[in-house]
């Protein structure tokens, strides 16, 4: 983890942490039993784990707990979920906050939860090991704030980033150019800056190639691959 999504963990922690642990929360009968209760009250916030925290991740405000409840556990679970621990879908958890009406909370929570999620799509791109096409979708949605997070994503060749650049390009630049069914949420304008900001950082995919092709031959042949992907749709 780097120093600077840590401090942006730690800054949610800080800022919510004026809303407390309550013993009992409700939910719908029918939906959260007493188990599931029971399980979320079993340990401290920040000991809490996936399996602990999950049930609720994907109930709150919906059918169990309103808003202030939500804030009380929202760090933990961003936490989790930033660092690939819990099995819950990010948009499920990201939805959470329009479910919550974020935006009309006080000013310091929009402040930090806006910092974070950019330190988060800034860790989940340049660190973690495979582009997930979600993160960006669903984190872009909420900061609204595209150009920026791609000028965030690191594309020196000996980086994660670079990886991830190239299996974005391998296997999403073709479809953006079409039918776009993965990037479906994303305004035209959106498709276009991506497709552009691609097509802008081509001239690494064989710059890349020769790098790569006497020390990572399986490499290589993904981005040659990429290269032919690329021309094909020139």
């Amino acid at each position: 983890m780097t120093k600077e999504f840590e401090i942006e963990i730690g800054e949610l922690y800080k800022t919510f942490a004026k809303y407390p642990f309550k013993p009992s929360i409700e939910g719908c009968p029918c939906c959260v039993s007493d188990t599931d209760k029971s399980t979320l009250h079993s340990k401290q916030l920040r000991e809490l784990e996936d399996e602990d925290i999950s049930r609720y991740a994907f109930k709150a405000i919906t059918t169990w707990g309103d808003v202030n409840d939500f804030k009380h556990y929202l760090l933990r679970i961003f936490e989790l979920s930033s660092t690939r621990k819990l099995i819950v879908d990010s948009f499920v958890v990201l939805g959470k906050l329009d479910h919550g009406n974020w935006t009309e909370w006080e000013n310091q929570e929009i402040l930090t939860i806006t910092k974070f999620l950019k330190s988060w799509w800034k860790y989940e791109i340049n660190y973690n090991g495979y582009f997930d096409s979600e993160i960006l979708i669903e984190i872009n949605k909420i900061i609204k704030d595209l150009p920026t997070m791609l000028s965030d994503w690191n594309l020196s060749m000996e980086t994660q980033g670079f990886r991830n650049y190239v299996e974005l390009t391998e296997n999403h630049y073709y479809e953006l150019r079409g039918k776009n069914k993965t990037f479906k949420e994303l305004s035209e304008q959106e498709v276009e800056t991506l497709i552009n900001w691609i097509e802008c950082n081509s001239f690494r995919l064989e710059e890349g190639f020769f790098k790569f092709e006497s020390i990572d031959k399986k490499f290589s042949d993904r981005l040659s691959n990429t290269l032919y992907i690329f021309e094909r749709t020139e």
